[in-house]
């Protein structure tokens, strides 16, 4: 899969994960739509997701929106992706609400685009899911 030049932003979970990048979207010949945007192809921890369901609920887009933003769900997630992976999703939702979620996904896109083929690199395992160079 090649990285399109913009992300669509329904590709920016509520919690700040860039959807594009993860594994199961990397891997699945046909991939969802999204964390927003979801559809039939969304993976199940995806529409089990209780920050998914908050903000949802509450009508945002993004939990940094949220006057109780960050709340302990997604520390603890940003806790776990800054160490497991080395991103923040606490920086990624309030850059995407200071400057807007396109202003994020053009630095996610340049960040996460495969320096070999130009491909979508997974943030999970650090590999391009089209040509699978390894991006550490």
């Amino acid at each position: 899969m090649k990285m399109p030049s913009a992300i669509p932003e329904g590709m920016l979970a509520p919690c700040g994960m860039n959807c594009l990048v993860c594994y199961k979207h990397c891997l699945s010949p046909r991939p969802c739509g999204g964390c927003r945007e979801g559809g039939g192809q969304m993976p199940t921890h995806c529409r089990r997701c209780a920050i998914r369901a908050c903000a949802k609920g509450q009508g945002l887009r993004l939990c940094a929106a949220c006057p109780q933003f960050p709340c302990q769900p997604v520390k603890r997630l940003d806790r776990n992706y800054r160490t497991r992976y080395g991103v923040s999703l606490l920086e990624n939702g309030r850059v995407a609400a200071e400057e807007g979620p396109a202003a994020l996904l053009q630095r996610e896109a340049r960040r996460w685009r495969c320096p070999v083929c130009s491909g979508v690199v997974s943030l999970h395992d650090g590999v391009c899911s089209d040509c699978g160079a390894e991006k550490r």
